[in-house]
């Protein structure tokens, strides 16, 4: 089920994607800045840092992902116009870096792992190339690249194209939410040697429901995507 990624890479070059996408809470953010790197959740946890639960833990333990770090092909954010369920907080970095030699493969994903449970391994994962070749679709939210070989890690630097953070224009204790975080990114990214990475307030194109949804969500949700 594994795929060379380099042949996966020529392929998303053609299909226009340029760059892979990472979403995830302020909390566990700064912890990935403070680190230099996407840290899968088992890593971040055996090694006793800070990240937020996620409703997913549970499934990625039992499917034997808990160690992988997982990437996106694009912004859900932007492409469905609505907020990303894992955070308002996404890592862009350069598709180039599944050509590093140390990328030797990556695993594709059919379908989201929480619906694994009655799914044979073949349709959970792309089989060959030329099947993801033939079925992969830029789009898909669903279709999600693992990283299986990196030991739970990749680092940052240099392929770290900028920070896209979500403002939802909401104050918690005559506090912005936006600027708090904002704030706490470059403290954690001077110290993880990331100082001069590009941070972005998101600009929603068209009709987006992400205010609308960030007004509306439960202190509780809203408070696990941006606390500190």
């Amino acid at each position: 089920m594994e795929l060379e990624a380099k042949a996966v890479l020529e392929i998303l070059r053609q299909k226009g994607v340029t760059a892979l996408y990472h979403a995830n809470t302020v909390q566990t953010a700064c912890t990935f800045l403070q680190q230099g790197f996407l840290m899968a959740r088992g890593v971040v946890e055996e090694r006793g840092l800070v990240q937020t639960p996620q409703q997913s833990d549970e499934s990625d333990r039992k499917h034997g992902i808990w160690y992988d770090v997982f990437v996106d092909a694009f912004d859900i954010h932007q492409k469905l116009r609505r907020v990303n369920a894992y955070g308002p907080v996404l890592f862009v970095l350069d598709v180039e870096l599944l050509s590093r030699a140390s990328m030797a493969s990556i695993w594709i994903t059919k379908s989201n792992p929480a619906s694994w449970d009655k799914k044979a391994l073949s349709n959970r994962y792309f089989s060959t190339i030329e099947e993801f070749r033939q079925q992969y679709r830029k789009h898909e939210p669903e279709q999600q690249f693992m990283l299986r070989h990196s030991g739970g890690l990749l680092r940052l630097a240099p392929h770290l194209l900028k920070i896209v953070v979500d403002d939802p224009e909401v104050r918690v204790n005559e506090v912005d939410t936006y600027s708090q975080a904002l704030g706490a990114f470059k403290a954690s990214a001077r110290g993880g040697g990331l100082g001069g990475v590009v941070m972005e307030r998101r600009q929603c194109k068209g009709k987006c429901l992400c205010k609308e949804q960030y007004k509306a969500m439960s202190k509780k949700k809203f408070n696990r995507f941006f606390e500190l």
